[in-house]
């Protein structure tokens, strides 16, 4: 896959990042060959517990030749922490698994190195997933696991309401009406709440044909009217009775639309593993159906992308190696048993496996990259953003704001965080 890159950062802004960093990277390997003699440290919110570490290190990273490794597994809520306390303190993991949005910020702060075309090559990536890897025309990461979102239905609540699969909804304003139409007694048509708001908003962003930022990164562009757009529809479905802020699923339960008290779930891929193993029943071609959240304009639907990107520390002492290594996370005998230890979809769509195939909302997503075309981020200020944007959607949500004046404190926030970049 051919990709667009433009030239390295700056001299002075790696001068800033190498302030930064020191003595980053532990790596000492020589590199070439499939692997080198050398000691590679990783900083990973995956692979969590027992299992997963025997997954990683005893099953994948064994097979990698004359390394050693040194993992830390920090869980998503506190990886931003971790990766920051590791900046100012001058020590930096190898090899980074970081989140969609995250590249931005920590490229710009010289901390990522850059990676070569040719890491790409023969890996059946889609180029809608490089979108959250890179930064001013240049490619920092590589998508490793993809969180897709997506909408999953009671095919019998719509049998019920007389629509059928081939008669779905192609534009936000009928999406709208459809849900009238299938909202349970006693329910709501769409559970909206259990996910994350800000990605949320971010979704129906995309779906307005907006963006958190320009291009570039270094400007606001949710402020053309489609940040309001975004968040009034929200409200607007509250106002049909809809949706409802009081009906979301609590952590570790089942959620609304596995009891039936929801027609319609926007979930993220990644819950497959306890939509199994709770409510195996619910997740069948009988009696599930998926679709994506219809742009409003009518034109291609929106899908919204999370996940996880392998990326280097620009001080890594052996960068060829950690290329290697990310390389080899991503062929396809390494993806599998990391793709069924977590439960995620994997960034290749190729990979013709029953851990791949068995899961209809991993196969519906691959399907579907070519609409994987909303994220959250895309500027090096959104770390100092990410954090204040569900509260303000909240806000509105719940009646303290109208939807101008939340996106207003939301561009705000984003034109100061701006100004220290």
């Amino acid at each position: 896959m051919e990709l667009n890159r433009r030239n390295f950062l700056t001299a002075a802004g790696l001068g800033v990042g190498g302030l930064l960093l020191g003595a980053c990277g532990s790596g000492g390997g020589t590199g070439g060959g499939g692997g080198g003699t050398g000691r590679v440290s990783i900083l990973t919110p995956e692979f969590a517990g027992t299992e997963g570490k025997e997954t990683f290190e005893g099953t994948i990273l064994s097979g990698f030749p004359d390394t050693s490794f040194a993992v830390d597994y920090t869980d998503w809520n506190r990886l931003n922490e971790k990766l920051s306390a590791a900046v100012a303190g001058g020590v930096v993991a190898d090899l980074i698994m970081l989140g969609a949005g995250w590249v931005e910020p920590f490229a710009h702060k010289g901390v990522l190195a850059e990676l070569p075309d040719s890491l790409a090559d023969g890996k059946a990536i889609n180029e809608n997933l490089f979108t959250v890897a890179g930064y001013e025309g240049t490619t920092y990461a590589m998508p490793y696991f993809v969180d897709g979102r997506i909408l999953m239905y009671h095919r019998e609540m719509f049998d019920k309401a007389g629509i059928s699969e081939d008669a779905l909804p192609t534009n936000l304003e009928d999406f709208r009406e459809m849900l009238k139409e299938v909202k349970p007694d006693g329910g709501v048509a769409i559970d909206l709440f259990t996910q994350n708001l800000r990605q949320v908003w971010a979704h129906l962003l995309g779906a307005f044909g907006g963006s958190m930022f320009s291009e570039d990164g270094m400007s606001v562009a949710f402020t053309d009217g489609s940040g309001v757009d975004a968040l009034q529809y929200l409200l607007d479905l509250v106002d049909d009775g809809t949706i409802d802020f009081s009906v979301q699923g609590a952590e570790g339960q089942p959620r609304p639309w596995q009891q039936k008290v929801a027609a319609i779930d926007l979930q993220n891929s990644s819950a497959w593993p306890s939509l199994t193993e709770q409510t195996p029943e619910l997740v069948t071609p009988e009696s599930m159906g998926m679709m994506l959240l219809p742009s409003a304009d009518g034109g291609d639907p929106v899908m919204f992308q999370g996940g996880t990107l392998l990326a280097v520390s620009s001080r890594s002492k052996d960068p060829e190696l950690v290329q290697e290594l990310v390389s080899f996370l991503l062929e396809p005998e390494n993806m599998l048993p990391a793709v069924e230890m977590v439960g995620k979809v994997p960034s290749r769509d190729d990979l013709d496996d029953p851990i791949v195939t068995d899961n209809l909302m991993a196969t519906y997503i691959i399907d579907n990259f070519e609409y994987a075309t909303a994220y959250e981020g895309g500027s090096p200020a959104w770390m100092e953003v990410r954090g204040a944007v569900e509260g303000e959607i909240e806000a509105a949500v719940v009646g303290q704001k109208t939807a101008a004046e939340a996106i207003d404190a939301l561009a705000s926030l984003a034109n100061d965080a701006l100004t220290r970049v």
